[in-house]
């Protein structure tokens, strides 16, 4: 009869004790075992094993690592991506224990704040330059803006008030001499063109390439216009029975032969 209440009052101090205890819960299946939100340890519902576990220094070291809230320092020191238990920083590449105390020694240390230092004032910098930039864009936009409805007044006014005079007042430019002698070809003919062509490039073409001819073209031709004039002058000139002039006809004899030819001597028969 006396261990009874022993029992219930020691159930009652492990429901106590977990109640109390934000890191404690009992499990949901049923087993009515104990565990460690922290450390995700399970312990039997008994009270001297809970205390035990507690009052250890290993839970004490674990409970004082996962209570601290490292999340202050980002995005300077950030969890490891690798290692579970360890933290990272990012501006000197220092791997960290999730140790509060030796975290907070690596914050106040002369390296990281002025490493904190230089890039806020960075940061300070960049973002000055990048507010000058959209200022600038801005403003070239409020100027183009401006200059293109000026524009666009200006051509209006023009267009109602005197859309003729607009197209009168035209600059009128001088042709060049291509033109000027393209003009001049097409009221003398080609060989104006030709000269005028040759003139402004300030030398004078040759026959061949004024006639439009190829390399070899007008020699042939030369070579055939002597030739068909000395056989017109030989068809043209006086002579007996076409025969050509300064050339004399051989004679011939009684007999038919040739005039002065020797005559063949006969035998005669004994």
């Amino acid at each position: 009869m006396a261990s009874k209440p022993v029992v219930e009052d020691e159930e009652e101090a492990l429901h106590a004790l977990v109640n109390g205890d934000v890191d404690l819960e009992f499990k949901d299946d049923n087993s009515g075992k104990v565990r460690v939100k922290s450390t995700g340890h399970e312990m039997p519902p008994r009270l001297h094993l809970v205390k035990e576990y507690i009052k250890g220094p290993k839970y004490q070291k674990a409970r004082e690592m996962y209570s601290f809230d490292f999340s202050q320092y980002k995005p300077n020191i950030v969890p490891h991506e690798h290692q579970a238990k360890f933290l990272y920083c990012n501006l000197t590449r220092t791997t960290l224990p999730m140790d509060p105390k030796k975290v907070l020694a690596h914050v106040k240390g002369k390296r990281y704040i002025e490493m904190v230092k230089a890039r806020e004032e960075g940061e300070v910098v960049r973002e000055a330059k990048e507010q000058k930039k959209k200022d600038l864009r801005t403003k070239l936009w409020a100027q183009a803006k401006a200059k293109a409805k000026a524009k666009a007044e200006a051509g209006g006014a023009a267009k109602e008030g005197a859309p003729k005079e607009g197209a009168a007042a035209k600059k009128k430019t001088k042709p060049s001499k291509r033109k000027r002698a393209a003009s001049a070809g097409a009221a003398t003919g080609g060989d104006a063109v030709a000269n005028a062509a040759s003139e402004t490039k300030g030398k004078k073409k040759p026959e061949r390439a004024v006639q439009k001819l190829r390399k070899n073209q007008l020699g042939k031709m030369a070579r055939k216009a002597a030739d068909s004039a000395k056989v017109d002058a030989s068809e043209k000139a006086p002579g007996s029975d076409g025969v050509a002039a300064g050339k004399p006809e051989k004679a011939c004899g009684s007999d038919g032969a040739a005039a002065g030819a020797p005559k063949k001597k006969t035998l005669r028969k004994a």
